[in-house]
């Protein structure tokens, strides 16, 4: 008899909760899908870093094109050795910087003797408008072992 009366309690529990829900649902939106996320810069509109290792060899190459109002940038390259954990360390002779007086630059450089290890080119822009303003930007190539 006791198991009678909690199995209708039960019962009415769940009859009165079912009763009582609220039907919901999601409205249907559409979505963008993209395979790369790019930043925006104020006053870039490419930014790219090359590394290309062949043998011992590293091709290390850093490219910019600014906004129309851009009236100078400035890169420097370096390329950096991967040491362990998060810790990356600069190659020795292996910093570059290069300024010109327009809205595009281009920096290839080379760095031969390398060990084997991981690397990466990490180039640094600073673009200046003709207002005098100016934005920095960091950004890495992908790494390249040997």
């Amino acid at each position: 008899m006791k198991i009678r009366k909690i199995l209708a309690a039960f019962v009415s529990v769940v009859t009165i909760c079912s009763v009582i829900s609220v039907p919901t649902f999601a409205a249907q939106e559409t979505q963008i899908v993209t395979d790369l996320v790019s930043p925006a810069y104020e006053y870039a509109m490419i930014t790219k870093s090359y590394l290309t290792i062949t043998s011992s060899t590293a091709e290390c190459k850093s490219v910019c094109e600014g906004m129309t109002d851009v009236t100078q940038i400035t890169v420097e390259h370096t390329l950096e050795k991967h040491w362990g954990l998060w810790i990356w360390n600069e190659v020795d002779g292996a910093s570059w910087t290069k300024t010109v007086d327009t809205r595009a630059i281009s920096l290839v450089n080379t760095k031969s003797g390398l060990d084997s290890g991981t690397y990466r080119l990490k180039s640094v822009f600073t673009l200046t408008n003709s207002s005098g303003k100016s934005e920095t930007i960091t950004i890495y190539s992908e790494e390249e072992t040997i």
